[in-house]
């Protein structure tokens, strides 16, 4: 996914140009974050190959409160809608809550690890709704701008399965915005 590389890039040589202040590692508070972004379904797998694969936009609304290097986070995500090769369209939305754990690389940069469980809801025109809970998982990198506000560029995914199709991994790459209170 070259734009997953730009991002990673991009935030990586703005780092520098954060002021110093900005974000310690052991900050407690809430905090909110929007995120958009494309993602990508890989379905009707065989075998863990031959996979067909749809690209879509996607969007991501969030809240956490953070407790230190630990912290809790609730999303709503809309995974966006794709066409499949057969023409019909599948779409992904999913309402989660996980953990996050951030490691601190220097006073404004943040890794972030992610892990969750998410109520995923599938639609797909040739199979109909199917609803499950699925688990969640993503990586991101979070730059402080100033004590409050950050940019964060994010890899999350999840998978789903239809009523009588095959199963969905959906991964997406975001670049969003946190407000901390």
């Amino acid at each position: 996914m070259k734009l997953a590389k730009t991002l990673w890039l991009a935030l990586a040589a703005a780092a520098p140009l954060g002021p110093l202040q900005a974000a310690e590692a052991a900050e407690a508070g809430p905090y909110v974050m929007v995120a958009a972004g494309r993602s990508a379904y890989d379905y009707d797998c065989y075998f863990l190959a031959d996979c067909d694969t749809g690209r879509a936009t996607t969007t991501r609304l969030g809240a956490g409160y953070r407790f230190g290097v630990f912290g809790l986070e609730l999303w709503a995500a809309d995974w966006g809608r794709a066409t499949t090769r057969w023409q019909d369209s599948l779409r992904l939305r999913s309402l989660g809550a996980g953990a996050v754990w951030h490691l601190h690389f220097s006073p404004t940069v943040q890794g972030l690890l992610r892990a969750g469980a998410a109520h995923v809801t599938q639609n797909r025109s040739d199979d109909g709704r199917a609803s499950h809970l699925e688990g969640t998982f993503g990586l991101a990198l979070d730059l402080s701008l100033n004590p409050t506000v950050g940019l964060q560029a994010a890899w999350d995914f999840t998978t789903s399965t239809g009523r009588n199709s095959g199963s969905v991994l959906a991964q997406a790459l975001t670049a969003g915005l946190r407000v901390r209170f």
